[in-house]
């Protein structure tokens, strides 16, 4: 799914802080239905949720009541969460929330006939209630501190809310009602227009509306955004650092958990091998690829942890980069070198291909790059597009240039799904895509998932990431930094808001415009 940008030109004569934020986007969502995804994240403009994010830039974030009066009551084996919602809060229609619209919001995803794509995030659930009128409980199948970041998912009236209905059918896609700062004005393939919900709690926003305008093109949306007035975008890092120092713009960086690494098929005679694995991960060069094709905008990525788990994160769990081992790895395997030749191993040659999403640049860049650096090592390895259907039944044989942190607001989160070995079978193909299993890493992922005691936890997950480095499932490569340009006069006219660490799905509804509700006007 993505979460995005886009913009229309202000009208001319305008004073900055009059105009409306208009901002370019590379895509438009397909649905505005939060239980199809849609505000998603705890920051929704349109449909909120019972928490939000706050957190200060390159931190991880807390998860704080929003809809929700306070923290959850949690039982002592951690698989009842209670949560007490506030009694001030009433949807753009003029109903009150109440506990039956949360229910109903749940256990809609929970239903298998509303087709929703957030179904794996609820995969612990296993029921939802309203024991009052502004109480819910939820009880887990199993302990699972984590749980909070499940409770980010937008809320809808129980009244619009249809169980037996494919979410990408419900009026709420194009029609969304919800308690949130906006309201939509317009929405179409090329244009989402928001205006402020005059009867928000807090007040109506004073930044209205907001435009988001499609351009997929990232050249074209660079020259548009230099030429035609809009207020911001995002762009890949080179483009948006060729902002850097031109008068009338500021380009931000935005830390994330998103990560790019490529899976190593488990049915390809070279990448099933644990010594090719490893000597993989020791021959790529991670900061000559960010320099290169990121343009210095991301940090290496060794695990799916990244500093900003604090106690959690290893920071020894690395991959020194030493080509001379990798060869000697390779050699001990098997696959050796005649002359400037590929290697090989009873025949068969050291090669892979890696498939790339067609319409994704940086990982089409990424990948040539990495193909680049293997050649150096004799593997040839070849890059091709293809879309994720198209790659899915390919995925046993073909590694997958992949994109993750999707929920990275627990650590949980980052690591269960891509190396206990009941994935892919309990999920989707791209989660544990390289059939990694491991009985060790399988214990410690459920014991930091279930503990109640933050130090075990912390040892758990340290430990997970010493197992990985020993035998890694993937090739990891890069933590991005997601970069942005905006007109250097909303500063000047707005006191805005700051960034926040982000997750794989981000675009305009994030960086600078994360929180555009809470900007206020100078006087």
């Amino acid at each position: 799914m993505l979460l995005l940008t886009a913009g229309c030109q202000p009208a001319g004569g305008q004073h900055a802080s009059e105009q409306p934020i208009s901002l370019l986007t590379a895509s438009l969502p397909e649905t505005l239905n939060p239980l199809a995804g849609f505000d998603s994240y705890g920051l929704g403009k349109i449909n909120e949720s019972l928490f939000t994010l706050e957190g200060k830039e390159g931190q991880l974030p807390k998860l704080v009541p929003l809809l929700a009066a306070k923290e959850p009551k949690i039982s002592e084996d951690s698989r009842s969460w209670e949560i007490q919602l506030r009694e001030d809060i009433k949807f753009s229609d003029g109903t009150n929330l109440d506990a039956q619209d949360v229910v109903a919001s749940y256990r809609a995803v929970l239903d298998p006939r509303t087709a929703s794509p957030l179904a794996g995030s609820l995969e612990n659930l296993a029921s939802v209630s309203a024991p009052t009128e502004n109480t819910v409980r939820f009880r887990l199948k199993e302990a699972q501190v984590s749980f909070k970041t499940s409770l980010l998912i937008g809320i809808a009236p129980s009244e619009l809310v249809d169980p037996t209905q494919p979410v990408a059918e419900s009026t709420l896609s194009r029609t969304p009602i919800g308690t949130g700062p906006y309201l939509v004005e317009d929405f179409s393939s090329a244009r989402l227009a928001l205006t402020a919900n005059p009867q928000y709690r807090s007040g109506q926003p004073q930044a209205s509306p907001v435009i988001y305008e499609a351009a997929p093109d990232d050249n074209a949306r660079s020259q548009r955004l230099a030429t035609s007035g809009f207020t911001g975008t995002i762009l890949p890092p080179r483009l948006a650092h060729s902002f850097s120092g031109r008068e009338g713009f500021e380009v931000f960086s935005a830390v994330s958990a998103d990560w790019r690494g490529i899976s190593l098929p488990a049915q390809n005679p070279l990448t099933s091998d644990t010594k090719v694995r490893l000597a993989l991960n020791l021959a790529i060069d991670r900061q000559q690829l960010i320099d290169a094709v990121l343009d210095g905008s991301g940090r290496p990525a060794y695990t799916f942890v990244s500093p900003e788990y604090g106690e959690n994160y290893a920071p020894d769990a690395i991959f020194t980069h030493d080509v001379q081992r990798a060869s000697a790895l390779l050699d001990e395997a098997g696959w050796v070198r005649n002359g400037d030749e590929v290697r090989s191993k009873d025949g068969s040659a050291a090669t892979f291909t890696v498939l790339y999403n067609p319409g994704d640049t940086l990982r089409r860049d990424l990948s040539l790059a990495v193909a680049a650096q293997l050649a150096e090592l004799g593997i040839a390895v070849e890059v091709q597009a293809a879309t994720f259907d198209e790659a899915e039944p390919r995925s046993t044989k073909d590694a997958i240039m992949l994109g993750g942190g999707d929920d990275p607001y627990d650590v949980d989160t980052q690591l269960y799904k891509m190396l206990h070995s009941s994935y892919p079978e309990a999920g989707a193909y791209y989660d544990n895509p390289s059939r990694y299993s491991n009985p060790e890493m399988d214990e410690q992922l459920h014991l930091g998932r279930t503990s109640l005691d933050p130090q075990t936890r912390s040892a758990a997950y340290r430990k997970v990431q010493q197992l990985y480095v020993a035998q890694p499932s993937m090739l990891l490569l890069a933590f991005l930094d997601h970069t942005y340009v905006q007109r250097s006069d909303v500063e000047e006219n707005w006191n805005t808001s700051g960034l926040l660490l982000e997750p794989h799905d981000h675009g305009t509804t994030w960086g600078p415009w994360a929180k555009i509700h809470e900007w206020t006007q100078k006087q």
